[in-house]
């Protein structure tokens, strides 16, 4: 009797995986519409030792050409480019320095979720996680869980909502740590402007 209701089972799960990733890829070519986002963050880090969370606010820039740029503008100014295997920390003077992806595990994960979605790339998410998807594309929740060891040992989990654009992400650590996400006033379409071209290193008038 167990087996005979595992088939009849069966054909429901596959069908509910098939809409899943229906509505996964639905979601990616809703917001691969738009070679360039900027939104507006106010990132929340709680940590095990500390008895307040971190807050830090700032913009993000989303060029389907040159990567993602994160922009901290409160309580300090600092910018990261996030980049598929390294990080450019850029001080409020300008200078560079590279980060490995182990020393801002948190940022790594927000540049490859957002390379991801934002390009429609469903598959490469898929690659590196395993995905559960509720919802609609004009409302949805996506969790994440690593596939990868190596990447499990730093990361628990992503949560990500949103409807037309990503409206928050919250990233679980595996040492304890979570950072909790938000944007607002985002927006797309348009080229980098001259100082966000800067900090890109990349040239005037592209996407």
């Amino acid at each position: 009797m167990r087996w005979v209701t595992l088939f009849f089972l069966l054909p429901m799960s596959v069908q509910a995986l098939s809409a899943e990733s229906d509505t996964l890829s639905r979601i990616g070519a809703q917001m691969e519409q738009h070679p360039m986002v900027r939104a507006d963050f106010i990132q929340s880090k709680q940590m095990p030792a500390l008895k307040r969370p971190l807050v830090t606010s700032g913009r993000l820039v989303y060029s389907r050409r040159h990567g993602v740029l994160w922009q901290i503008e409160q309580p300090y100014r600092m910018s990261y480019v996030l980049g598929e295997d390294r990080i450019i920390e850029i001080a409020a003077d300008g200078t560079r320095r590279e980060r490995g992806l182990r020393d801002v595990p948190g940022l790594a994960q927000v540049g490859r979720v957002f390379r991801a979605m934002l390009g429609a790339n469903t598959a490469a998410l898929r690659d590196l996680f395993e995905v559960s998807v509720q919802g609609s594309p004009e409302k949805w929740e996506i969790d994440l869980k690593p596939r990868q060891a190596q990447l499990a040992q730093f990361l628990s989990g992503l949560q990500l909502s949103g409807g037309h654009y990503l409206e928050s992400i919250r990233i679980s650590e595996a040492g304890g740590e979570t950072t909790q996400i938000r944007f607002r006033n985002t927006q797309g379409g348009g080229v980098p402007n001259e100082a966000e071209l800067q900090l890109f290193g990349g040239e005037v008038g592209k996407p």
